[in-house]
C-alpha cells in the first residue's frame, strides 16, 4: 500500500477522488487483497464516495492518504 501514496497525493493536488482500479494498479494487489488491506488500515471497509459511470468505486483521496500513510508509517504525508 506504500506504493499507492504518491498517486493518492497527486490526486489530492488535482482535487480528484481515487478509484479502486487505480489503487489496484499502483499497489499490485488484486481486488480481494486490496479490500483486505483497506479493512486492516481503516478497521472496516471504507465506503466509496460514489460509483463512477464506468462502475468503478471512487474513494475520498484525503481520507485514504491520511489513513494509509499512518498505517504504513509514512509520516511525511501526514505532517504538513
Amino acid at each position: 500500500m506504500r506504493k499507492t501514496l504518491p498517486m493518492i497525493d497527486k490526486n489530492i493536488r488535482c482535487r480528484a477522488n481515487t478509484s479502486r482500479q487505480s489503487l489496484m494498479k499502483a499497489s499490485g494487489l488484486n481486488d480481494n487483497q486490496l479490500q483486505f488491506a483497506l479493512k486492516l488500515a481503516f478497521g472496516k471497509a471504507p465506503k466509496p464516495v460514489y460509483k463512477s459511470p464506468t462502475g468503478g468505486k471512487m474513494y475520498d483521496s484525503e481520507s485514504l492518504l491520511l489513513t494509509l500513510a499512518k498505517w504504513c508509517g509514512m509520516w511525511s504525508y501526514v505532517i504538513d
